[in-house]
């Protein structure tokens, strides 16, 4: 018991990493997977722990370009405790687009009731300075999880993504010499609506290597019938065979940014390799 008490060991199962002198006690639930992230979460933290010095720094004076993802939080707040391992898994996927960090309430209560904070976990999107409309956004969503609240943030965000024409999708896509992936979509479709952040991220992921466009198949129907679209949303990559001097093209199945960059990228490489087979029988 004496090992236990040293360790404030006080409920079962309770989860501690010991980083040389550093105790890390785990939150959230004791899954292999997610003891996993914990652990690799210390060692690459994806969560900025704010504290109103930093917060005053790096969020109140962020600059011009900057957004940020706040989770005013106190340990004790059982819904806290269940967020934490949600919101470190978003942060991971939003690396370099958009800032996220975490400011204890508890400890930091004075500064938590300046910012009108009223309730926890409160989540708060900060937009770009530059956007005088709203000092930021609260989070009013019943799912916390880390893809809810990921598609929440990128809504934020100005979008990468041409929205095409019947004459630039044939133009640009069907009769250029770049690569696209081309989202085709219905206003009025819930998955589509759903989808849209995600393929903004994916436009992210491949800028420079690969464009990305939109058709709004309510009012280009035409066109995305000759596309040969039977469902919405569907995903398309148009890739030149600059070898051979022509398209073709391939849909994608999966709806998620990561996978759908990582199928690209094995495209391109195979694509490069045929071009350098080409090259050499030549």
């Amino acid at each position: 018991m004496g090992f236990l008490n040293l360790y404030n060991i006080q409920a079962y199962p309770t989860t501690v990493v010991f980083n040389q002198s550093n105790i890390h006690e785990y939150e959230g639930h004791h899954s292999a997977e997610q003891i996993l992230e914990f652990i690799e979460d210390l060692m690459n933290p994806s969560v900025i722990s704010l504290t109103p010095t930093t917060f005053n720094e790096l969020v109140t004076q962020r600059k011009h370009n900057e957004v940020w993802m706040v989770d005013f939080y106190s340990p004790w707040c059982h819904p806290c405790q269940v967020l934490m391992p949600e919101w470190k898994r978003m942060a991971r996927a939003l690396t370099g687009l958009i800032n996220v960090g975490s400011i204890d309430c508890q400890q930091y209560h004075s500064f938590c009731a300046q910012e009108n904070v009223q309730r926890y976990p409160e989540i708060r999107f900060y937009p770009p300075k530059s956007n005088r409309a709203y000092q930021y956004h609260s989070y009013n969503g019943w799912n916390r999880d880390a893809y809810s609240l990921r598609v929440w943030g990128l809504g934020f965000l100005p979008q990468v993504s041409t929205d095409l024409t019947p004459q630039t999708f044939s133009e640009k896509v069907l009769q250029g010499k770049n690569h696209w992936v081309v989202d085709f979509y219905a206003p009025w479709c819930g998955p589509c609506q759903n989808f849209a952040p995600e393929f903004e991220l994916l436009a992210r992921m491949i800028k420079g290597k690969v464009k990305a466009g939109k058709v709004d198949c309510q009012a280009y129907a035409q066109t995305c019938q000759k596309a040969g679209i039977r469902a919405y949303p569907t995903v398309k990559f148009y890739f030149y065979e600059r070898a051979k001097r022509n398209f073709r093209e391939e849909q994608i199945n999966t709806r998620d940014a990561k996978a759908i960059a990582a199928l690209i990228k094995e495209k391109l490489e195979t694509l490069q390799n045929e071009g350098k087979r080409s090259k050499d029988e030549l």
